[in-house]
């Protein structure tokens, strides 16, 4: 079986995408964000998901509380939840690669 692989990398407003095709993004709530697969996976891709700083190569990084979790799964789709450093889920820019078997031809 093939594998196949989705990645992007999203704004934090939920609509602006700066790389990455075969997705849309809905921003759901404040710091949560839903990923839908332009094609559906066969069974749960794998996915990680990290919070970025796009553009800014002078910047030391953020506080490493200020993170992207991944807290749902499903084969056309996931769900994500971006955070600050206080621990409260804030919109923030984030960068996902999902991997999983291609779809049967």
């Amino acid at each position: 079986m093939a594998d196949r692989s989705v990645w992007g990398c999203v704004g934090s407003n939920g609509s602006t995408i700066y790389s990455g095709t075969g997705f849309k993004v809905d921003r759901v709530g404040t710091g949560v964000y839903t990923v839908l697969f332009d094609v559906a996976f066969p069974q749960w891709p794998s996915v990680v998901a990290t919070q970025m700083y796009p553009g800014n190569m002078s910047s030391t990084g953020g506080d490493t509380r200020d993170n992207a979790v991944v807290i749902a799964i499903s084969t056309d789709r996931f769900r994500v939840t971006t955070g600050g450093s206080d621990g409260k889920q804030a919109d923030r820019d984030f960068s996902f690669i999902a991997m999983g078997p291609a779809p049967a031809a």
